[in-house]
């Protein structure tokens, strides 16, 4: 059985993630987290490179849903509206059912759904338990809520240990090692 804590791949940001080398593996579908993923925390303005990167995954035919567990739905749906996207609000993640939503959303199964998010023990973890493909990316702000730097304090080392080991990948490299266990 897979290890649900370690993600199948890290990447810098979402737009340095290769969507064809998804596309190759068979992902049909990406489920992405908001805060510090999409949009760096508790803001609503999309970067320029993201942006550009998920109009780039439309233009391959990915679905794209945000799930999240940010309290204001609002903000979560405007975000998606804005871009095009389904959204799943007040997810509940780590729990499998929030990834179910996301997946019913977008038409898609574990197999060629990936799941990308900033933090280990919601995104990763929640998405691993149903044999998503996992892709932690660092956060885009180093702003966060409380209880988030709490867990980073615990996150931190994994990441480094996953650097490490060459789970560190490149942009060209990091799908394709997403279906190779990294």
């Amino acid at each position: 059985m897979r290890n649900p804590v370690r993600p199948s791949c890290l990447a810098e940001a979402v737009w340095t993630i290769d969507l064809d080398a998804l596309l190759g593996r068979g992902i049909r579908g990406l489920i992405l987290d908001l805060d510090n993923t999409v949009v760096d925390w508790n803001q609503g303005w999309v970067r320029p490179q993201v942006r550009g990167w998920l109009e780039a995954a439309r233009e391959r035919g990915l679905g794209l849903c945000l799930v999240s567990n940010a309290l204001r739905g609002e903000r979560v749906r405007r975000v998606a509206r804005d871009l095009g996207m389904k959204a799943v609000v007040r997810a509940g993640k780590p729990l499998p059912r929030a990834f179910r939503l996301g997946m019913a959303a977008l038409g898609t199964h574990p197999a060629s759904t990936c799941a990308i998010g900033d933090q280990v023990f919601t995104d990763i973890v929640g998405a691993s338990w149903l044999g998503l493909t996992t892709i932690l990316v660092f956060p885009l702000s180093p702003r966060e809520s409380p209880h988030t730097r709490l867990i980073r304090l615990i996150e931190r080392p994994l990441r480094r240990r996953w650097a490490k080991r060459g789970r560190r990948q490149g942009a060209s490299r990091c799908a394709g090692a997403a279906r190779e266990g990294g």
